[in-house]
């Protein structure tokens, strides 16, 4: 089983994307980064509060998504903004309570017990996704690799 992390990030006013895919062991199996963008002023003006939203999920994460080569069981992200970018997204949201028992609330959103406390986690999730899921949070700790992305980020943006 792959999965995929991909991230989108303000770093010193500069804007830059990363995509990391691992496999079962947490071995990375493909990273793709976007350069930093920095927006020009006219982009401020005109893009206004929206300028965000945009370069995060439509110039970074769908770029990001288009030229990922492997084909990942889950692709999971951390920023709700992100989800409007693909519909193969998954939102993990690391919650302060426990649960014994996976609790479905709707179609796209779930509860599910991870290593003593809760995820939240939204997205796509039709019944073998989550019994998929399910498995591999027993085996798996699912945040990690987020951490190795975002150090890879802010790498991408020292320039070093």
């Amino acid at each position: 089983m792959t999965t995929a992390y991909l991230d989108s990030k303000k770093l010193g006013g500069k804007f830059v994307g990363g995509l990391l895919v691992v496999d079962e062991r947490g071995i990375p199996q493909e990273f793709k980064y976007t350069e930093p963008v920095v927006p020009s002023e006219l982009q401020r003006i005109l893009y206004g509060g929206s300028l965000e939203v945009y370069l995060k999920t439509e110039l970074i994460a769908r770029t990001l998504l288009k030229k990922m080569e492997k084909n990942p069981d889950f692709i999971f992200v951390r920023d709700p903004e992100l989800l409007e970018a693909d519909e193969r997204l998954v939102l993990l949201v690391e919650r302060n309570e426990r649960v014994e028992e996976p609790v479905r609330i709707s179609e796209e959103e779930a509860i599910l017990p991870f290593k003593g406390t809760a995820l939240k986690v939204i997205g796509k999730l039709s019944d073998d996704r989550l019994e998929k899921l399910l498995n591999l949070l027993e085996t798996f700790d699912v945040l990690e690799p987020f951490q190795r992305l975002d150090r890879a980020l802010e790498y991408v943006c020292s320039g070093e």
